[in-house]
């Protein structure tokens, strides 16, 4: 049996769990044993000084033989000292009084303990009167009947106890609720860290705090940030000085294109050295990440027209933007627009006709939808594709640079986000891109 599905899945639910399990049955063992010793030891003792004192008015009655005037007296006297209310019922029949069931601890109990010390048949009443004990005795000539307020057969002791057991539980319990979240506020504050180092901000200020172990977490964690920064930025730097020294050439090459005379050896070569350039900025690009920016409230629709309507748009392609035209978001815009860029010109790229995209929203996220009726991907490589410098088969090849970079740099950008990116089937015969985006970015 799987007892993980019955445990709450936050640290803090179990931690809390863990606590308030113990507690309470401990509680329950108390209160149960305690209780039963109440009754079996002190309501026990209070049924026997109950019992000797109605049997010490029965043995004065049949002293006196059962006169009126004895009677009297010695019913005053026992409800002046015993604060007991006492009938006399001459020629009655013991059958005719008592209840048929016991039931209660306290009927139990006086059932044990009064055989102990009356000697006479006898039945009781618990429940003829709210709050009152009857008890009927069976004398030779009648039956005599004996009123005791039933507070007087029990401690007011267990009440007591258990009031102030219930009031210690709670309080402690909702003491160590206040300690453990102070302990778990560290815990959440690494998380926190962690998820917006993911998103690529750096500047997050975590400080070491809580229990011993969660500083150490915490220390651990800003070194290992400072390792990654300063491994990106040494790459990068490499790269950028990589990027420098290949573009020299590059200006060169363009300055010895622009002197040839051949139309056709000029646009060869131009198309050759845009290549070239083209790869050398998505390599830089996906080596050195993007670059931190703020995040801004962005029409959507705005951006993805803006991308749809450049000048490396084909022309023979029908675009179209079914995006919701007031639907906002909060986004890096320049990121964002580089991800979506690499999809839309994909899409425009391994498609026959028609590129569609379109969008759905929610309160907390936004779908967009990027469609092709090309050729597709097979459902076997539609991760791979993800991968740095993956390049599919000859039948989807571009006629632009091919870095296999464009679906790694979007995908990253999105997750950055917060969102994720997935491949399906289209509609229209192609790719389906779908990209989810939360509304709200931290």
């Amino acid at each position: 049996m799987n007892t993980r599905k019955f445990f709450p899945k936050t640290f803090f639910g179990r931690s809390l769990v863990i606590i308030l399990i113990p507690v309470l049955l401990l509680q329950l063992v108390l209160i149960y044993f305690f209780y039963a010793r109440h009754w079996d030891d002190v309501g026990r003792r209070l049924a026997l000084a109950l019992g000797g004192q109605i049997s010490y008015i029965i043995k004065t009655l049949e002293e006196e033989d059962f006169s009126p005037s004895d009677i009297k007296t010695q019913f005053e006297n026992a409800e002046s000292n015993f604060l007991i209310t006492s009938s006399w019922h001459p020629n009655e029949k013991l059958k005719k009084f008592g209840q048929k069931e016991v039931n209660s601890l306290l009927d139990k109990t006086l059932e044990k303990s009064l055989a102990e010390r009356i000697k006479y048949p006898y039945t009781f009443d618990t429940t003829l009167i709210k709050n009152k004990v009857i008890i009927y005795v069976k004398v030779n000539n009648g039956v005599l009947k004996f009123s005791v307020a039933r507070k007087n057969l029990y401690s007011s002791t267990i009440e007591v106890f258990i009031i102030w057991m219930l009031f210690t539980a709670v309080f402690l319990l909702t003491l160590a609720l206040y300690f453990m979240k102070q302990q778990i506020k560290p815990l959440r504050n690494i998380i926190l860290a962690a998820e917006e180092f993911g998103k690529g901000n750096n500047n997050y200020d975590l400080k070491p705090r809580g229990a011993y172990e969660l500083r150490q977490l915490s220390r651990v964690f800003i070194k290992m940030r400072a390792r990654i920064n300063n491994q990106i930025n040494n790459r990068t730097l490499m790269l950028a000085g990589i990027s420098h020294d290949l573009r020299t050439p590059l200006t060169r090459m363009n300055l010895q294109i622009a002197l040839l005379n051949d139309k056709n050896a000029i646009k060869n070569l131009g198309d050759d050295v845009s290549e070239m350039r083209a790869m050398i900025d998505n390599y830089l690009a996906f080596a050195r990440g993007e670059k931190e920016e703020k995040i801004k409230n962005i029409n959507i629709y705005r951006l993805i027209k803006t991308l749809c309507d450049k000048d490396v748009i084909h022309s023979s392609k029908t675009i179209k933007n079914k995006i919701i035209k007031n639907l906002y978001i909060d986004i890096k815009p320049l990121a964002m627009k580089r991800a979506l860029s690499n999809i839309i010109s994909n899409a425009i790229s391994f498609s026959k006709n028609i590129v569609e995209i379109s969008s759905i929203q929610n309160e907390y996220y936004i779908n967009i939808f990027i469609e092709d009726d090309g050729k597709g991907i097979p459902k076997n490589k539609r991760e791979e594709v993800f991968e740095a410098f993956y390049r599919i088969d000859e039948s989807r090849k571009s006629a632009s640079a091919n870095t296999g970079l464009g679906l790694t740099i979007a995908k990253d950008i999105i997750q950055g986000h917060g969102g994720r990116i997935s491949l399906n089937s289209s509609s229209l015969g192609g790719l389906k891109v779908e990209v989810t985006i939360p509304k709200r970015t931290s």
